[in-house]
């Protein structure tokens, strides 16, 4: 059992390492099982949303409904991600149900050089629910200042027929990522 979602970041302060968690009910509102897990995106800046996809185990037991929370974060240092990277030409085919290629663009619109580039995909129905998610790495996840890189991804969703796809990218600064 799969469970999709996004979070929105309301809280007035950039985030980091934020988990999810979700919780099976029963008939009665008795816990069944819970699960918890990171969103894609590394920080989640204010009034952003980020996707996750908590996996339970084999059987999770039988369940009416669910409650899915944010079970923590902490206030983002900011100043060791490099978030002046564009995702462009963005496009994407496959057959209504099953899986999708996309592909596109990283480009650093920054003064400075991208490391650690990593680009998230989530997909939407047409009803807008997150049908499926994923962080990939663009052909070179170094990008220097003015460069870009490519990326393709397989996405596959988990219901429905892929109505849009929104694409994240975030990378670290170099001097963030020496000792």
């Amino acid at each position: 059992l799969s469970v999709l979602g996004e979070i929105h970041n309301t809280s007035g302060v950039p985030l980091e390492q934020v988990r999810v968690g979700v919780t099976l009910l029963d008939e009665n509102g008795a816990t069944v099982d819970t699960a918890e897990g990171l969103v894609a995106l590394d920080l989640i800046d204010l009034d952003e949303r980020a996707p996750f996809a908590i996996l339970f185990g084999e059987n999770p037991g039988d369940f009416v409904r669910y409650r899915v929370y944010p079970s923590r974060a902490v206030p983002a240092y900011v100043g060791s991600y490099y978030r002046d990277l564009e995702v462009n030409d963005i496009q994407f085919d496959g057959e209504r149900y099953a899986s999708y290629t996309v592909t596109g663009r990283v480009k650093n619109i920054g003064p400075e050089e991208a490391v650690q580039v990593l680009v998230v995909l989530t997909a939407y129905d047409p009803l807008g629910r997150v049908v499926a998610t994923r962080k990939v790495e663009p052909d070179y996840n170094v990008v220097p200042r003015g460069g870009e890189s490519t990326f393709t991804a397989v996405l596959s969703p988990a219901g429905g027929p892929v109505e849009r796809i929104v694409a994240v990218a975030q990378g670290r600064r170099l001097s963030a990522t020496r000792p």
